[in-house]
């Protein structure tokens, strides 16, 4: 199973205020907000942790379709940073998840899978021949296969598993 997601840090920037009062609480997990008060640079980890979450949320909706918002149950155990590159293992309900994270110019791009031998099988698809199923989960019409999609302010993202 995966999930992706992307995020504009111009736009997360005009559009969105972290700081206001309780927004870190209602999100993120006590450790999640500790890597955040820790960081340089705030904003991009609050911003990479939330694209973490997102793409965890939509990778577990391919194995327990579970519509909802819980986000503090999406649980980022660990985070190693190399260079541009995040990597993290996350919880949701008992299952992990194994997620990548590139920050480069002003975008944040995450991807997350079930497996983690799964990064190598990921594939980038053209948004042609999407359409979405009876839970109203994106998919190929050409493969029949999964697809997951991402887009904010610039930037967008499909991808799939081979």
């Amino acid at each position: 199973m995966i999930g992706n997601d992307v995020v504009d840090l111009a736009l997360a920037k005009k559009e969105s205020n972290w700081k206001r009062k309780g927004f870190l609480a209602k999100l993120f997990t006590a450790f999640e907000q500790e890597l955040i008060n820790n960081s340089i640079n705030q904003e991009d980890m609050v911003w990479i942790l939330w694209s973490i979450k997102e793409s965890t949320y939509k990778a577990y909706q391919r194995l327990h379709f579970n519509r909802g918002f819980y986000p503090t149950k999406i649980e980022v155990e660990s985070l190693e940073h190399i260079g541009k590159q995040y990597f993290s293992k996350i919880l949701l309900f008992g299952i992990h998840f194994y997620g990548e994270t590139l920050v480069e110019n002003q975008v944040i791009g995450t991807i997350v899978v079930h497996k983690n031998t799964s990064f190598k099988n990921i594939t980038t698809i053209k948004n042609n021949s999407i359409s979405k199923d009876d839970n109203g989960l994106p998919y190929c019409t050409i493969t029949n296969k999964s697809v997951s999609i991402s887009h904010h302010g610039n930037y967008e993202s499909i991808i799939r598993l081979n």
